[in-house]
């Protein structure tokens, strides 16, 4: 068993983290870097940019899962006549989730 309480390190269950408040940090910083990512392909700059980072990181809180940042995120850039598919959207977010867990595991 490992510091986690898992016999194995896996992210995406609940104990893959050492406290709720690390795992919601990580999360937070996730939403962030996607938003970020999203804001880019959608033109967005300085402002505009950090506002709709954050617009995405308060998505994350209508249901559970990623499907409402996922969602909010397909239709902005398919409104903007960038159409993403959903897997898409969610290998970023894979992507975005490691290096936020980098990041807070350095700051942390």
């Amino acid at each position: 068993m490992n510091v986690t309480g898992t016999t194995t390190f896996n992210q995406s269950s609940p104990s893959w983290c050492l406290d709720a408040d690390t795992r919601d940090s990580v999360i937070a910083r996730r939403n962030v870097l996607a938003g970020l990512w999203a804001g880019r392909l959608l033109g967005l700059s300085n402002a505009d940019l950090s506002s709709y980072a954050t617009e995405v990181h308060q998505a994350d809180f209508e249901v559970d899962g990623d499907d409402d940042i996922v969602g909010k995120i397909t239709r902005d850039l398919s409104a903007r006549g960038l159409p993403f598919f959903e897997r898409h959207v969610r290998d970023k977010l894979r992507t975005y989730h490691r290096e936020a867990f980098r990041q807070v595991a350095v700051t942390d």
